[in-house]
Protein backbone atom coordinates (compact mmCIF):
# COMPACT_ATOMS: atom_id res chain seq x y z
CA UNK A 1 0.00 0.00 0.00
CA UNK A 2 1.63 3.36 -0.96
CA UNK A 3 2.38 6.10 1.66
CA UNK A 4 -0.08 8.74 1.87
CA UNK A 5 1.42 11.79 0.06
CA UNK A 6 2.44 14.52 2.42
CA UNK A 7 2.60 12.29 5.07
CA UNK A 8 6.41 11.58 6.78
CA UNK A 9 8.33 8.63 6.27
CA UNK A 10 7.57 5.83 8.94
CA UNK A 11 11.29 5.75 9.67
CA UNK A 12 11.11 9.78 10.74
CA UNK A 13 7.88 8.98 12.80
CA UNK A 14 9.61 6.18 14.55
CA UNK A 15 12.92 8.17 15.21
CA UNK A 16 11.01 10.97 16.78
CA UNK A 17 9.00 8.45 19.56
CA UNK A 18 12.25 7.00 20.35
CA UNK A 19 13.58 10.47 21.46
CA UNK A 20 10.58 11.21 23.31
CA UNK A 21 10.48 7.71 24.72
CA UNK A 22 14.24 8.43 25.51
CA UNK A 23 13.38 12.19 27.43
CA UNK A 24 10.12 10.38 28.96
CA UNK A 25 12.23 6.90 30.51
CA UNK A 26 15.70 8.89 32.04
CA UNK A 27 15.19 11.83 34.41
CA UNK A 28 18.48 13.16 32.82
CA UNK A 29 19.19 13.68 29.42
CA UNK A 30 22.51 16.04 28.24
CA UNK A 31 22.53 17.58 24.63
CA UNK A 32 26.06 17.74 23.28
CA UNK A 33 27.79 18.20 20.29
CA UNK A 34 30.60 16.07 18.98
CA UNK A 35 31.71 18.17 15.86
CA UNK A 36 35.48 17.09 14.54
CA UNK A 37 35.45 14.02 17.20
CA UNK A 38 36.96 10.96 15.17
CA UNK A 39 34.70 7.62 14.90
CA UNK A 40 37.27 5.82 16.56
CA UNK A 41 37.17 8.41 20.01
CA UNK A 42 33.33 8.04 19.16
CA UNK A 43 33.60 4.31 19.69
CA UNK A 44 35.68 4.20 22.53
CA UNK A 45 33.37 6.89 24.24
CA UNK A 46 30.13 4.55 23.86
CA UNK A 47 32.33 1.48 25.12
CA UNK A 48 33.17 3.85 28.52
CA UNK A 49 29.71 4.72 28.90
CA UNK A 50 28.03 1.25 28.37
CA UNK A 51 26.07 0.20 31.37
CA UNK A 52 25.77 4.02 32.30
CA UNK A 53 24.37 6.31 29.68
CA UNK A 54 23.06 6.18 26.51
CA UNK A 55 24.38 7.79 23.95
CA UNK A 56 21.88 8.94 20.49
CA UNK A 57 23.20 10.74 17.64
CA UNK A 58 20.02 12.40 16.60
CA UNK A 59 18.90 14.71 13.72
CA UNK A 60 18.30 18.44 14.66
CA UNK A 61 14.83 18.55 13.37
CA UNK A 62 13.54 15.30 14.62
CA UNK A 63 15.18 16.30 18.16
CA UNK A 64 13.16 19.56 17.57
CA UNK A 65 10.51 17.61 16.75
CA UNK A 66 10.09 15.52 19.81
CA UNK A 67 10.87 18.39 21.81
CA UNK A 68 7.78 20.08 20.29
CA UNK A 69 6.02 17.49 21.17
CA UNK A 70 6.86 16.90 24.69
CA UNK A 71 6.21 20.70 25.55
CA UNK A 72 6.34 21.98 28.98
CA UNK A 73 10.06 22.86 30.16
CA UNK A 74 11.57 20.10 27.68
CA UNK A 75 10.62 23.51 25.17
CA UNK A 76 14.06 25.66 26.39
CA UNK A 77 16.46 23.01 25.15
CA UNK A 78 15.74 23.57 21.82
CA UNK A 79 18.12 26.84 21.49
CA UNK A 80 20.98 24.38 22.61
CA UNK A 81 20.19 22.32 19.08
CA UNK A 82 22.51 23.47 16.71
CA UNK A 83 25.33 22.20 14.42
CA UNK A 84 26.13 18.30 15.42
CA UNK A 85 23.93 17.22 18.03
CA UNK A 86 23.84 13.84 20.43
CA UNK A 87 21.85 13.36 23.28
CA UNK A 88 23.29 11.54 27.06
CA UNK A 89 20.37 9.97 28.65
CA UNK A 90 21.43 8.63 32.17
CA UNK A 91 20.07 7.89 35.79
CA UNK A 92 22.95 9.05 37.19
CA UNK A 93 23.42 12.82 38.88
CA UNK A 94 23.81 15.37 36.40
CA UNK A 95 27.26 16.87 37.94
CA UNK A 96 28.73 13.37 38.00
CA UNK A 97 27.23 12.97 34.21
CA UNK A 98 29.18 16.27 32.79
CA UNK A 99 32.34 15.25 35.02
CA UNK A 100 32.35 11.78 32.50
CA UNK A 101 31.69 14.26 29.23
CA UNK A 102 34.70 16.27 29.96
CA UNK A 103 36.94 13.25 30.76
CA UNK A 104 35.63 11.99 27.15
CA UNK A 105 37.70 15.20 25.82
CA UNK A 106 41.50 14.43 24.42
CA UNK A 107 43.95 17.13 23.25
CA UNK A 108 44.33 17.12 19.43
CA UNK A 109 45.79 19.60 16.92
CA UNK A 110 44.40 22.86 14.82
CA UNK A 111 43.12 21.63 11.56
CA UNK A 112 43.91 23.90 8.12
CA UNK A 113 40.88 25.93 7.51
CA UNK A 114 39.30 25.44 10.71
CA UNK A 115 38.14 28.15 13.29
CA UNK A 116 40.28 28.37 15.97
CA UNK A 117 38.06 28.34 19.53
CA UNK A 118 40.87 29.68 22.03
CA UNK A 119 43.84 31.97 21.60
CA UNK A 120 47.53 29.68 20.44
CA UNK A 121 50.03 31.11 21.92
CA UNK A 122 53.77 29.70 21.19
CA UNK A 123 56.25 30.39 24.35
CA UNK A 124 59.90 31.32 23.55
CA UNK A 125 62.31 28.69 23.95
CA UNK A 126 64.46 26.11 22.17
CA UNK A 127 62.76 23.26 20.27
CA UNK A 128 63.78 19.59 19.46
CA UNK A 129 64.96 20.25 15.89
CA UNK A 130 68.40 20.70 15.01
CA UNK A 131 68.97 23.42 11.83
CA UNK A 132 67.11 22.39 8.89
CA UNK A 133 64.31 23.07 6.34
CA UNK A 134 62.18 23.03 9.08
CA UNK A 135 62.70 26.62 10.31
CA UNK A 136 61.46 27.94 6.94
CA UNK A 137 58.52 25.76 8.01
CA UNK A 138 58.19 27.64 11.29
CA UNK A 139 59.13 31.19 10.15
CA UNK A 140 55.92 31.04 7.20
CA UNK A 141 53.81 30.33 9.93
CA UNK A 142 54.78 33.50 11.82
CA UNK A 143 56.93 32.23 14.31
CA UNK A 144 60.10 34.40 15.13
CA UNK A 145 62.60 31.03 14.66
CA UNK A 146 66.56 31.26 15.17
CA UNK A 147 69.66 29.41 15.29
CA UNK A 148 70.97 28.93 18.64
CA UNK A 149 74.28 26.08 20.03
CA UNK A 150 72.89 24.27 17.26
CA UNK A 151 69.19 23.83 17.71
CA UNK A 152 66.27 25.79 16.79
CA UNK A 153 64.67 27.99 19.09
CA UNK A 154 61.48 30.69 19.33
CA UNK A 155 62.78 34.26 19.94
CA UNK A 156 59.74 35.85 21.11
CA UNK A 157 56.41 34.60 22.73
CA UNK A 158 53.87 35.15 20.03
CA UNK A 159 50.02 34.28 19.67
CA UNK A 160 50.30 32.71 15.95
CA UNK A 161 46.40 32.16 16.01
CA UNK A 162 43.62 34.11 17.51
CA UNK A 163 40.01 33.24 18.53
CA UNK A 164 37.72 33.01 15.87
CA UNK A 165 40.39 33.09 13.63
CA UNK A 166 40.69 30.64 10.21
CA UNK A 167 43.91 28.59 10.80
CA UNK A 168 46.07 28.96 7.73
CA UNK A 169 47.53 25.63 6.42
CA UNK A 170 51.10 26.75 7.32
CA UNK A 171 50.36 27.41 10.75
CA UNK A 172 48.92 24.20 11.03
CA UNK A 173 51.91 22.63 9.93
CA UNK A 174 54.31 24.25 12.41
CA UNK A 175 52.21 23.33 15.39
CA UNK A 176 52.22 19.53 14.75
CA UNK A 177 55.25 20.12 14.43
CA UNK A 178 55.95 21.73 17.90
CA UNK A 179 53.36 18.86 19.00
CA UNK A 180 51.20 21.66 20.34
CA UNK A 181 47.70 20.48 20.65
CA UNK A 182 45.81 23.65 21.76
CA UNK A 183 42.16 22.28 21.50
CA UNK A 184 40.29 19.53 23.17
CA UNK A 185 38.37 17.37 21.19
CA UNK A 186 35.33 15.07 22.68
CA UNK A 187 31.58 15.26 24.02
CA UNK A 188 31.05 19.04 24.17
CA UNK A 189 27.88 19.42 26.80
CA UNK A 190 25.52 22.22 26.21
CA UNK A 191 22.81 21.65 28.53
CA UNK A 192 21.94 18.70 30.79
CA UNK A 193 18.30 18.47 31.25
CA UNK A 194 17.80 16.92 35.08
CA UNK A 195 13.90 16.70 36.32
CA UNK A 196 12.74 19.54 34.79
CA UNK A 197 15.58 21.81 35.38
CA UNK A 198 18.16 22.83 32.84
CA UNK A 199 21.98 23.14 33.60
CA UNK A 200 24.70 24.98 31.81
CA UNK A 201 28.21 24.08 31.74
CA UNK A 202 28.92 27.41 33.73
CA UNK A 203 27.13 25.44 36.61
CA UNK A 204 27.86 22.23 36.16
CA UNK A 205 31.67 23.05 35.96
CA UNK A 206 32.58 22.57 39.65
CA UNK A 207 36.03 22.73 41.06
CA UNK A 208 36.12 19.95 43.52
CA UNK A 209 39.51 21.36 45.32
CA UNK A 210 37.78 24.56 46.49
CA UNK A 211 34.75 22.73 47.12
CA UNK A 212 36.84 20.50 48.94
CA UNK A 213 38.34 23.41 51.02
CA UNK A 214 35.09 24.88 51.44
CA UNK A 215 33.73 21.63 53.25
CA UNK A 216 36.64 21.54 55.55
CA UNK A 217 36.74 25.35 56.31
CA UNK A 218 32.56 25.08 57.38
CA UNK A 219 33.31 22.12 59.56
CA UNK A 220 36.05 23.56 61.20
CA UNK A 221 33.97 26.45 62.17
CA UNK A 222 31.07 24.34 62.78
CA UNK A 223 32.86 22.71 65.28
CA UNK A 224 34.30 25.95 66.94
CA UNK A 225 31.07 27.51 67.19
CA UNK A 226 29.38 24.19 68.73
CA UNK A 227 32.65 23.95 70.96
CA UNK A 228 32.03 27.57 72.47
CA UNK A 229 28.48 26.93 72.48
CA UNK A 230 29.04 24.23 74.78
CA UNK A 231 26.82 21.96 72.38
CA UNK A 232 27.36 17.97 72.94
CA UNK A 233 27.95 15.99 69.84
CA UNK A 234 30.13 13.07 68.99
CA UNK A 235 32.81 15.46 67.26
CA UNK A 236 33.22 17.11 70.29
CA UNK A 237 32.38 15.37 73.11
CA UNK A 238 36.27 14.60 73.60
CA UNK A 239 37.21 18.47 73.29
CA UNK A 240 34.70 19.86 75.43
CA UNK A 241 35.61 17.23 78.39
CA UNK A 242 39.44 18.26 77.97
CA UNK A 243 38.45 21.84 78.19
CA UNK A 244 36.36 21.08 81.20
CA UNK A 245 39.10 19.90 83.04
CA UNK A 246 41.33 22.28 82.26
CA UNK A 247 39.11 25.44 83.20
CA UNK A 248 38.53 23.11 86.54
CA UNK A 249 42.10 22.84 87.32
CA UNK A 250 42.75 26.68 86.42
CA UNK A 251 39.64 27.63 88.67
CA UNK A 252 40.88 25.55 91.21
CA UNK A 253 44.87 27.00 91.22
CA UNK A 254 43.04 30.75 90.85
CA UNK A 255 40.42 30.14 94.00
CA UNK A 256 43.36 27.90 96.04
CA UNK A 257 41.00 24.99 96.37
CA UNK A 258 42.77 22.13 97.65
CA UNK A 259 41.83 19.38 95.87
CA UNK A 260 44.59 16.12 95.52
CA UNK A 261 44.90 16.98 91.79
CA UNK A 262 45.85 20.84 92.10
CA UNK A 263 47.85 20.65 94.86
CA UNK A 264 51.77 20.54 93.35
CA UNK A 265 50.67 23.54 91.38
CA UNK A 266 49.25 24.98 94.47
CA UNK A 267 52.59 24.54 96.44
CA UNK A 268 54.88 25.93 93.59
CA UNK A 269 52.27 29.13 93.52
CA UNK A 270 52.34 29.34 97.58
CA UNK A 271 55.85 28.93 96.99
CA UNK A 272 56.68 30.85 94.42
CA UNK A 273 54.65 34.08 96.32
CA UNK A 274 56.40 33.59 99.12
CA UNK A 275 59.86 33.94 98.04
CA UNK A 276 58.51 37.04 96.15
CA UNK A 277 57.67 38.51 99.56
CA UNK A 278 60.65 37.90 101.16
CA UNK A 279 62.63 39.47 98.58
CA UNK A 280 60.98 42.44 99.48
CA UNK A 281 61.98 42.11 103.45
CA UNK A 282 65.47 43.61 104.90
CA UNK A 283 67.98 41.57 105.22
CA UNK A 284 67.91 41.24 108.91
CA UNK A 285 64.27 40.11 108.64
CA UNK A 286 64.98 36.71 107.00
CA UNK A 287 66.90 33.73 108.43
CA UNK A 288 69.70 31.97 106.75
CA UNK A 289 67.48 29.85 105.05
CA UNK A 290 65.31 32.48 103.21
CA UNK A 291 68.42 34.36 102.00
CA UNK A 292 69.87 31.62 100.68
CA UNK A 293 67.08 30.54 98.42
CA UNK A 294 66.43 34.32 97.80
CA UNK A 295 69.91 34.51 96.79
CA UNK A 296 69.45 31.05 94.74
CA UNK A 297 66.69 32.84 92.48
CA UNK A 298 67.92 36.56 91.98
CA UNK A 299 71.05 34.02 90.52
CA UNK A 300 68.56 32.25 87.76
CA UNK A 301 66.72 35.49 87.33
CA UNK A 302 70.16 37.01 86.42
CA UNK A 303 71.60 34.28 84.42
CA UNK A 304 68.28 34.14 82.43
CA UNK A 305 68.89 38.01 81.84
CA UNK A 306 72.30 37.14 80.74
CA UNK A 307 71.48 34.60 78.30
CA UNK A 308 68.53 36.97 76.51
CA UNK A 309 71.36 39.79 75.83
CA UNK A 310 73.64 37.18 74.33
CA UNK A 311 70.78 36.25 72.46
CA UNK A 312 69.90 39.74 71.41
CA UNK A 313 74.13 40.32 70.70
CA UNK A 314 73.96 37.39 68.23
CA UNK A 315 71.21 38.53 66.71
CA UNK A 316 72.65 41.80 66.04
CA UNK A 317 75.95 40.19 64.84
CA UNK A 318 74.14 37.93 62.51
CA UNK A 319 72.40 40.84 61.28
CA UNK A 320 75.50 42.84 60.87
CA UNK A 321 77.30 39.97 58.67
CA UNK A 322 73.85 39.75 56.54
CA UNK A 323 74.02 43.52 56.07
CA UNK A 324 78.28 43.26 55.14
CA UNK A 325 77.76 40.17 53.05
CA UNK A 326 75.16 41.83 50.86
CA UNK A 327 77.08 44.98 50.19
CA UNK A 328 79.84 43.40 49.20
CA UNK A 329 77.96 41.65 46.91
CA UNK A 330 76.09 44.67 45.48
CA UNK A 331 79.92 46.12 45.20
CA UNK A 332 81.08 42.88 43.34
CA UNK A 333 77.82 43.29 41.04
CA UNK A 334 79.05 47.28 40.36
CA UNK A 335 82.35 46.17 39.40
CA UNK A 336 81.43 43.34 36.97
CA UNK A 337 78.75 45.64 35.26
CA UNK A 338 81.24 49.01 35.16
Amino acid sequence: MAAIRGSPPKWKVQAVEEIRRIFSTYPVVAIVGFRGVPSGQMQKIRRDFRGKALIKVVKNTLLEKAIDALGGNFEKLKEFIYDQTAIVATNMNPFKLFKMLEETKVPSPLKPGQVSPVDVVVEKGPTPFPPGPIIGELQAAGLPAAIERGKIVIKETVTVVKAGEVVKPEVARALEKLDIKPVKLGLDVRAIYDSGVILTPEVLAIDEEAVKGQIAEAFQKALNLAVNAAYVTEETAEILIMKAVIDARNLAINACIFEKDVMPELLAKAYAEMLALASKLPEDALDDDLKNRISGLQVRVEKVEEEKVEEEKEEEEEKKEEEEAEESALEGLGALFG
